[in-house]
C-alpha cells in the first residue's frame, strides 16, 4: 500500500497540471491570506459599525459591477485556449481585442449605473455614502478587468504560471496594502475603498510592461499597438453569443457571494452585518484554495475535449470528489481554529462571529463538489442550462432568504447560503454527470 501511495504521489507531483495548480494555489492563497490579514487590521481599526458599512459597500459594488465581473474573462480564456492550441495568430488577436472592446462597453454602462448607487444605498440602508464608497471599488474592478485581465490570460495560456502567480499576489498586495495605509492615516472607510482604486491603477501600468515581455517571448501574440488597433474592427457578434452566456453564468456565482451580505444588511444593523461577513469570509478564505484548480480547469477541460473527450466524465467526477474531500477537510480545520483565531485576531468585540462559523459547516463541507462545474459547463457549451438552474434557485431563494433573515436574523442568512450553494452544486453535478455519460 505504501508503495502504491508513494507511486501516486510521485506521479501527481510531476504532472504539469498538478504543479501549475500548486504554484498558482500558493500565490493565490498568499494573496488571500494577505488580504485577510489586512482585513483583520481594518476591522480592528474601524470596529463593528464602520466595518459593517465597509462590508456593505463591497457587497453593493459586487452587484453594481456585475457587468465587469470575471465572467467575460473566463469565457475568453476558453476561446483563447482553443485558439492557442491551434496556433492561430489571427484568432488570438481577435479574441483579446474582443475582451477589451466588450469590457469598454460594459464599463460605459456601469458608469451610468454608478449615478444611482447612492440612491439605492439610501433606500435600503438609510446611508447614501455606502453607494459612493461602492463606486470606488467598481472603478477599481473596471481597471482590473480591462488590460490587466488580458495580460493574465496571456500568461495562463502560455503556461507562465509563476509570473501569473506573481501578478495575482501583487494585485492583492497593492490594493489591500494601500487601503490599510490610508485607514491607518485616519481616512476611515473612504481610505479603505480608495486604496482599491489606487492599487488597480498601479497594476494596470505594470501590466503594460509585462505584455511587452510576453510579446517578445511569444511572437504569436499581437503587439500593444496592433491589439488596440484591432479593438475598433473586431466583430462583437462573432464571440458575443458564447461569451455572453458564459459571463452570465459566471456572474451568477458572483451574485451568490455578494447577495448574502447585501440582503442581510436590509434587516439587521451594520454592526451585526460585520459578524456574518467575517464568519462567511473566514470559511471562504479556506475554500479559496479551490479557486486556482477551477481557473486552470478552464483551459484543461477545453484541451481535453479536443484531445481526449472519452475521459472527460471520468476526470470530471474525480476532480469533483477530490474537491469535496478537500473542502470538507478545510472546513473542519476552520471550525476547530475559529474560537482562538477570532479572539486573537479580531478581539472580543467580534467574538459573536464564531457561532456563525460553526453554522456554516455544511456549506463549507459540500462546497468543493462545485470546483469543476463552471469549466465543464463552458467546455461542453451548456452554460444556458447552468443559468436556468441558478435562476430557478435564486428566484425561489431570494424571497425565502429575505424571510429567513427577517425571522431568524443572522442565522437565517446562514441557512440561506447553505441552501443556495448546496442545491445549486448538487443539481449541476448530477446533470453534468448524466450529460457527459450520454456524450460518450
Amino acid at each position: 500500500m505504501s508503495n502504491v501511495l508513494r507511486g501516486k504521489f510521485s506521479y501527481y507531483s510531476q504532472h504539469p497540471f498538478v504543479r501549475n495548480v500548486v504554484t498558482l494555489q500558493a500565490g493565490s492563497f498568499a494573496g488571500t491570506v494577505f488580504q485577510a490579514v489586512v482585513g483583520i487590521f481594518i476591522a480592528r481599526l474601524l470596529q463593528p459599525e464602520l466595518f459593517g458599512i465597509y462590508a456593505l459597500s463591497f457587497g453593493l459594488a459586487s452587484i453594481g459591477g456585475l457587468l465587469l465581473g470575471a465572467g467575460t474573462q473566463e469565457a475568453v480564456s476558453t476561446l483563447l485556449g482553443s485558439a492557442y492550441a491551434r496556433q492561430s495568430h489571427e484568432e488570438i488577436g481577435e479574441v483579446l481585442a474582443f475582451l477589451i472592446k466588450i469590457t469598454l462597453y460594459a464599463g460605459l454602462i456601469t458608469l451610468l449605473l454608478l449615478l444611482f448607487l447612492p440612491w439605492i444605498a439610501h433606500y435600503f440602508y438609510g446611508d447614501s455614502a455606502i453607494g459612493w464608497y461602492a463606486s470606488f471599488v467598481i472603478l477599481a474592478v473596471f481597471l482590473s478587468s480591462s488590460f490587466t485581465a488580458v495580460v493574465q490570460l496571456g500568461l495562463q495560456v502560455v503556461g507562465r504560471i509563476k509570473v501569473l502567480t506573481t501578478m495575482v499576489f501583487t494585485d492583492q498586495l497593492l490594493r489591500f496594502g494601500i487601503s490599510l495605509l490610508l485607514v491607518l492615516f485616519g481616512f476611515g472607510v473612504v481610505g479603505a475603498v480608495a486604496g482599491q482604486l489606487i492599487g488597480a491603477v498601479v497594476l494596470f501600468v505594470v501590466s503594460i510592461f509585462v505584455w511587452k515581455k510576453i510579446k517578445i517571448e511569444f511572437p504569436i501574440f499581437p503587439s500593444l499597438r496592433k491589439l488596440f488597433n484591432q479593438v475598433g474592427g473586431v466583430s462583437i457578434k462573432k464571440y458575443f453569443g458564447f461569451s455572453f452566456w458564459v459571463a452570465v453564468d459566471r456572474n451568477m456565482g458572483n451574485l451568490y457571494m455578494a447577495l448574502p451580505v447585501v440582503l442581510t444588511g436590509i434587516f439587521v444593523s451594520s454592526g451585526e452585518v460585520s459578524f456574518f461577513k467575517l464568519a462567511f469570509g473566514f470559511v471562504n478564505l479556506a475554500l479559496s484554495l479551490l479557486g486556482p484548480i477551477s481557473v486552470l480547469l478552464n483551459i484543461e477541460f477545453t484541451k481535453m475535449q479536443i484531445d481526449d473527450p472519452v475521459r472527460m466524465r471520468q476526470n470530471f467526477i474525480k476532480v469533483s470528489l477530490y474537491g469535496l474531500l478537500f473542502s470538507s477537510a478545510l472546513t473542519a480545520v476552520v471550525i476547530v481554529i475559529s474560537p482562538l483565531a477570532f479572539k486573537v485576531l479580531y478581539g472580543e468585540s467580534f467574538m459573536p462571529s464564531v457561532s456563525y462559523v460553526f453554522g456554516l459547516f455544511i456549506y463549507g463541507g459540500l462546497f468543493g463538489i462545485g470546483v469543476g462545474l463552471g469549466p465543464m459547463w463552458r467546455a461542453i457549451n451548456k452554460v444556458k442550462v447552468s443559468i436556468m438552474i441558478n435562476l430557478c434557485i435564486l428566484g425561489a431563494g431570494v424571497p425565502l432568504g429575505l424571510w429567513l433573515i427577517k425571522i431568524y436574523g443572522l442565522w437565517g442568512a446562514v441557512i440561506m447560503v447553505t441552501l443556495w450553494f448546496t442545491i445549486s452544486h448538487m443539481a449541476s453535478f448530477v446533470y453534468l454527470s448524466r450529460k457527459l455519460k450520454s456524450l460518450n
